[in-house]
């Protein structure tokens, strides 16, 4: 049948951490799309560039980086540069979506001598006092202000950068989308496992699942994902002290895409419980952990931290906490009426369902 495009030309970003199946959205229904993903500093990661036309991986090249921080910048940018004027071209206009400031560094020149137009889809906001971080604040805020077209990754960032929630089409919130796997049986009820995912570090609630362990039968958990390792040592103590061994399963390493979904078939709820401190930036987020664990049909149980947390409210998706001391509660409620959050996932899952979810929030930018 023949190709039809949502979508002209798009240049924007990637990365090989949960981005909401943004990169597949966006080479599915546009016509020509480079795809610039840049990994965080001490990522073992490449940079690479992809170019998709009519939905095809045309090319894919790894670009120079450096683990020193004024390298990384500095080839980041020369990378964006030489990549946005080589495919910048007329009378195409381009749409420029760009997620850090250094993707609007020289929009004014580049506008003049390109056919682009530029939008910024903000998907964080740090309160932290210190003179650099105050100062990117406020370089976020200073090209915002001058972009045609803002997203926001959260509400809570909407606020902050308008003064109040935006609800046009061109400036509005946008959270992650999601693409469940295939629906499967639940495990046996016994034992009721929990799933951790992702970077293992103090702060998200790790600590206090264990004691939980420690002191209730019939709970098992699952810790997949790596960490520093002086905070996995002792961990890797607490559990031996503990004798949580057999309840337990933390081999200290990611998992691929095939065997984090293995794993998941065998659990109940994922967990992700995030430090309540204001500086915590997960109060601005939308943490791809919950996304993540609603794609493999999980219920959650998290804390009361983020603007995702009114919709696992809504849907009756997971339990909500404010402090650790209420987990046997939530858990024990989740387990005595599984089939209920089950139910509630799948409204989760049905309202940030990735084709249509983007199509209704990005559908201003059709006409550029």
């Amino acid at each position: 049948m023949p190709w039809t495009s949502r979508y002209s030309r798009i240049f924007t970003y990637g990365s090989s951490q949960f981005c909401g199946h943004i990169e597949a959205y966006w080479a599915a229904h546009t016509e020509d799309l480079l795809v610039y993903v840049v990994e965080p500093r001490i990522s073992p990661h490449q940079n690479v560039i992809r170019i998709y036309h009519r939905g095809a991986l045309v090319r894919e090249y790894p670009v120079r980086s450096s683990r020193w921080v004024v390298g990384y910048y500095s080839w980041w940018y020369m990378n964006h540069l030489r990549a946005l004027l080589r495919f910048a071209k007329h009378p195409n206009q381009t749409l420029v979506l760009g997620s850090h400031p250094i993707a609007f560094v020289g929009m004014s020149l580049i506008k003049w001598i390109r056919p682009v137009v530029y939008a910024y889809w903000i998907g964080d906001y740090f309160t932290d006092t210190r003179r650099i971080v105050v100062w990117f604040e406020r370089v976020k805020k200073c090209y915002h202000d001058r972009v045609s077209f803002a997203f926001y990754l959260s509400d809570s960032i909407n606020r902050v950068m308008n003064g109040h929630v935006a609800a046009c089409p061109s400036r509005r919130t946008v959270m992650w989308g999601l693409k469940a796997y295939p629906d499967q049986a639940a495990p046996p009820p016994a034992p009721f496992t929990l799933l951790f995912v992702g970077l293992i570090r103090p702060g998200q609630g790790i600590e206090a699942i264990l004691d939980f362990l420690a002191t209730h039968e019939g709970f098992r958990l699952n810790l997949i994902g790596v960490g520093q390792p002086v905070f996995v040592k002792q961990l890797q103590e607490w559990i031996t002290k503990q004798q949580l061994g057999n309840k337990v399963f933390f081999p200290n390493r990611f998992y691929s895409e095939e065997e984090l979904v293995s794993v998941a078939r065998t659990c109940h709820v994922g967990v992700a419980l995030y430090d309540h401190s204001p500086g915590n930036f997960s109060h601005y987020a939308d943490p791809g952990k919950v996304k993540a664990y609603a794609e493999m049909h999980l219920p959650v149980l998290i804390t009361r931290v983020s603007d995702i947390v009114p919709f696992v409210e809504r849907f009756g998706s997971g339990e909500v906490i404010g402090a650790v001391d209420e987990i046997q509660t939530a858990l024990e409620r989740m387990q005595n009426h599984y089939l209920r959050y089950q139910e509630g996932v799948r409204h989760f899952i049905s309202c940030f369902e990735y084709e249509r979810y983007y199509q209704e929030a990005f559908v201003v930018l059709e006409n550029i």
